[in-house]
């Protein structure tokens, strides 16, 4: 019994660490379906995952949610939707998960979407690479840039 115990100690102690920063990221498909989802429905999907909306920084056409969770380097997930009144919404998913990022781009072409352009621009301040790409009826942007980390962001509309 004891070593039952001592073992659950241990395990409890090496396991514990690595779950705590275990943020959530949202597929590529799930992307794509939150889109279709009115500003309610999108409140309860993202807020049973673990994020919460930032009350202060949120306009009325803007919701931003933080993860509740901080990643090993201390950095917060963000999703965000916009919809201006009588359009679509646009998604976006910000992470700092490289591995993430290179597992939605690698799926990009079994879904459809084809590369329409690539540019560089400005977010929030640093320089980005933007990939652009459509599979008809979706629009989907993939960025990269740097601030304070390395930033992956995937954004999705239709």
């Amino acid at each position: 019994m004891k070593n039952i115990v001592l073992f659950l100690a241990i395990s409890l102690t090496v396991f514990a660490p690595r779950t705590s920063h275990a943020q959530y990221n949202f597929a590529l498909v799930e992307l794509e379906k939150l889109t279709s989802k009115n500003s309610s429905d999108f409140d309860t999907y993202v807020m049973e995952k673990d994020y919460t909306i930032q009350s202060k920084t949120s306009t009325q056409v803007l919701k931003i949610y933080l993860s509740d969770k901080p990643s090993a380097d201390g950095t917060k997930n963000i999703i965000t939707r916009y919809q201006v009144p009588n359009a679509s919404c646009k998604i976006e998913f910000s992470t700092t998960d490289k591995k993430y990022y290179l597992e939605v781009k690698s799926k990009l072409g079994a879904m459809g979407f084809k590369l329409i352009n690539d540019e560089v621009k400005t977010i929030n301040g640093a320089q980005a690479q933007v990939y652009h790409y459509s599979n008809g009826p979706f629009q989907l942007s993939l960025s990269t840039y740097t601030t304070d980390h390395n930033w992956y962001v995937v954004e999705i509309h239709v």
